[in-house]
């Protein structure tokens, strides 16, 4: 009794130290989910990894000076279920992007959260949002 007793006990310890990291990664509270911004550049690198697709671009900024972007997106699943696919872009494309940008200021956004997808045009085409 007590050897099942010992492994709930270790098996509840461990439930409760990872669930706050895996509740944190799932948040948009780093982003101001109240403003869009479009960024206009040119892709840099394309990611379809898990947990979530990711574009990197560079952003020509007002002062002239290039900024680089990370715009995240949801999981490459749900990506593919809109119509997305690891080939649908890649480096030297040209790219308008609406994103919900980092509350810090910092460089990155989020455009997609699951189905909802903000507008990615791509070389004038766009890209499904939904």
């Amino acid at each position: 009794m007590k050897w099942k007793q010992l492994v709930l006990a270790v098996f509840a310890a461990g439930v409760l130290a990872f669930s706050p990291a895996l509740s944190a990664h799932h948040g948009t509270a780093g982003y101001d989910m109240e403003k869009v911004i479009t960024l206009t550049g040119t892709v840099t690198a394309f990611e379809w990894f898990n947990p979530h697709a990711v574009i990197q671009m560079d952003v020509k900024a007002e002062n002239g000076e290039v900024q680089h972007w990370l715009l995240e997106l949801a999981a490459p699943i749900h990506m593919t279920r809109i119509g997305w696919n690891k080939n649908s872009m890649k480096p030297g494309d040209q790219i308008v992007a609406d994103t919900h940008p980092a509350k810090n200021g910092a460089p990155i956004g989020t455009t997609g959260v699951q189905y909802n997808v903000l507008k990615v045009l791509i070389n004038g085409v766009p890209l499904p949002t939904r």
